[in-house]
């Protein structure tokens, strides 16, 4: 049925479907923003890989077979392009890589495929040239990842200086409609919901686009870390509850605030387990890269297999990998298949950069190359991401440092003034209605006195009170949800991540909320005048 439609439609509009070049343009555009992100880290990983397969003497179209066959690496696709033109359409594998080359978008990429090609005509060594070109990989990841730390240094200064910005004009307005009390106020409001969303969209966008790309979790669906599957169990139960009890909440007309804590404090036990999980994986990592020189460097120096080798790990320095290390050990020495007890440790680990590497080791010493070579060469590869990381959490402890004071102080502003502005609209209010009664009274039933005064003490009546509460409310609900995303995308980690800062920013909100009434009450008491 579909089919037909479709048909229809293309006929209809000269073969093509509506907007269909308007979707294929976006969704070039996405793929390139993605590619281009990945590129200089699986660059390095696709080196790291083929420095590590030279070490058995493989041969060039061995190197781009295997090579093109690792299709999670983005520029191996490209590989792969360059083996189809040799394999089917004659090429050399210069002319391949220049001919790939000229159709890539990506310059680090197209760069390296011509010094490929320029190395080939030289007559230089695969080998050679791929351990050179690895040490240049190398070069230019860290820089574009110390980089991408400045920019994004830079950009979380002015995503908070812009979003506090916006949040004063949306108060602004707040006051100006206390004061003034207009009648068409929608277009004022709306212009500063428009605001800060844009604000919101244009920061969150600059900060994704400068932020390194650092993912922590390799997000393998069969098998994954023990945190992780108390995640997965865990969303699928609290997240429609939470859905659930939020809307059941807002029909029921709640307080604002009890359903921002509520939100926080459901979403914490995820959120906690998860930010547990992101400090492990991050310090399994730091093991990894001396593990696997370790371990490259005994199966190398004793001509002993992997199960034996293990043995020989000094485990004792490398805490957060042993109890994971002893289990594949005892796997390999029951005679467990050796590629499924890997393939455990690497889910059981939870990370990225070790579902890399370790398929990189394995490969390598599959193929027949060394393994201490190997070892030293995916050793170093990953220390460098390692020592880039830890270099990036520095900055990033401080941005969230300043994060969540910077939310809980914006909207407690925020809150507190329309609080204020609110007790003293029902104080002036009290006031003019006792005092157009007592002047009526007075005169016997005209009070030109009562008029005089009301019209010139007009401000901070007719104050709208529920549309403004709305308001507030959506202004909170707007920096919380922009703030949750700013710290997931400056924070990085898998997607719980998510459920940390959420929980974080909504528990904040909730409280100032709930607590700010109590505090004007108490300390900002307006004298009504009721014996004058």
């Amino acid at each position: 049925m579909f089919e037909d439609v479709a048909e229809r439609l293309r006929a209809a509009n000269q073969g093509k479907l509506p907007f269909e070049d308007q979707v294929e343009y976006l969704s070039d555009l996405r793929s390139s923003v993605l590619e281009n992100k990945k590129m200089e880290q699986d660059l390095l990983f696709m080196y790291t890989y083929m420095a590590a397969i030279t070490t058995a003497a493989v041969t060039r179209p061995e190197i781009f077979d295997y090579t093109s066959e690792r299709f999670e690496y983005v520029p191996s696709r490209y590989i792969a392009k360059v083996q189809r033109l040799v394999a089917g359409w004659g090429y050399s594998y210069a002319e391949g890589l220049r001919a790939v080359a000229d159709r890539c978008r990506n310059k680090t990429l197209q760069s390296m495929l011509n010094r490929y090609a320029n190395s080939i005509d030289s007559g230089v060594p695969d080998d050679d040239f791929i351990t050179t070109e690895l040490g240049s990989i190398r070069s230019i990841y860290r820089n574009t990842f110390e980089q991408g730390i400045e920019l994004l240094k830079k950009w979380g200064d002015a995503y908070i200086a812009m979003l506090l910005s916006a949040a004063l004009v949306a108060i602004i307005i707040m006051i100006s409609v206390a004061i003034y009390a207009p009648g068409g106020i929608d277009a004022a409001l709306n212009s500063s919901y428009t605001l800060i969303i844009g604000i919101s969209i244009f920061g969150l966008g600059i900060m994704y686009r400068a932020v390194p790309d650092d993912p922590r979790t390799h997000g393998l669906a069969a098998i994954c870390s023990r945190e992780q599957g108390i995640i997965r169990r865990m969303e699928r139960l609290v997240l429609p509850i939470v859905a659930a009890i939020a809307l059941a909440l807002i029909l029921i007309g709640v307080n604002a605030g009890v359903i921002f804590l509520l939100v926080g404090l459901l979403l914490m036990p995820l959120g906690i387990i998860g930010y547990i999980d992101d400090a492990n994986v991050i310090n399994r990592d730091t093991d990894f890269s001396t593990f696997i020189r370790s371990l490259g460097s005994v199966m190398g120096g004793k001509g002993i297999t992997t199960g034996d080798a293990l043995q020989e790990v000094d485990k004792k320095s490398l805490p957060y990998l042993e109890p994971f290390i002893d289990s594949v050990s005892s796997k390999l020495n029951l005679g467990l298949d050796e590629a499924a007890s890997w393939r455990k440790f690497i889910g059981e680990t939870g990370s990225y950069l070790i579902y890399k590497y370790m398929n990189i080791f394995r490969d390598a010493v599959a193929l027949g190359g060394s393994p201490d070579e190997i070892g030293k060469i995916t050793g170093s590869s990953m220390l460098e991401q390692v020592l880039l990381r830890r270099k990036r959490d520095m900055m990033v402890k401080g941005f969230v440092v300043l994060l969540v004071p910077m939310h809980g102080a914006m909207i407690g502003i925020f809150v507190f003034l329309f609080e204020i502005l609110l007790t003293m609209s029902h104080a002036v209010t009290e006031v003019m209605d006792h005092f157009a009664e007592t002047s009526a009274a007075l005169s016997g039933g005209s009070s030109t006195i009562g008029g005089s005064m009301g019209g010139a003490l007009n401000i901070f009546v007719d104050f709208p009170e529920d549309t403004m509460r709305a308001y507030v409310v959506t202004i909170l609900l707007m920096l919380t949800v922009a703030n949750m995303f700013a710290g997931r995308i400056v924070m990085g980690g898998d997607r719980y991540m998510y459920y940390f800062f959420a929980s974080l920013l909504c528990a904040t909100t909730g409280i100032v909320y709930i607590v700010a009434p109590i505090i004007v009450s108490a300390f900002f008491t307006i004298p009504t005048f009721a014996g004058v």
